[in-house]
């Protein structure tokens, strides 16, 4: 009986330490890749363009429709 608890106990042991390898170098990978996106995306997202603003009233005056830098 002693025999079989420590088997399973080992084998429990070894799948748990594989499991948790391989899960933190794919974690690390991710994790490095997920930075590098994310900071590509904050990037992306502060690049100016040209925005269409619809036709509005500023300081009583009517403005026309028209494109500005956003």
């Amino acid at each position: 009986m002693n025999h079989k608890v420590f088997l399973s106990l080992a084998a429990l042991v070894v799948s748990f330490a594989a499991s948790a390898a391989k899960a933190g170098t794919v974690n690390f990978d991710s994790g490095s890749a997920k930075v590098h996106n994310v900071q590509m995306i904050k990037h992306q997202q502060h690049r100016k363009h040209k925005v269409w603003v619809p036709a509005h009233r500023s300081h009583g005056h009517l403005v026309r429709g028209h494109y500005v830098w956003r």
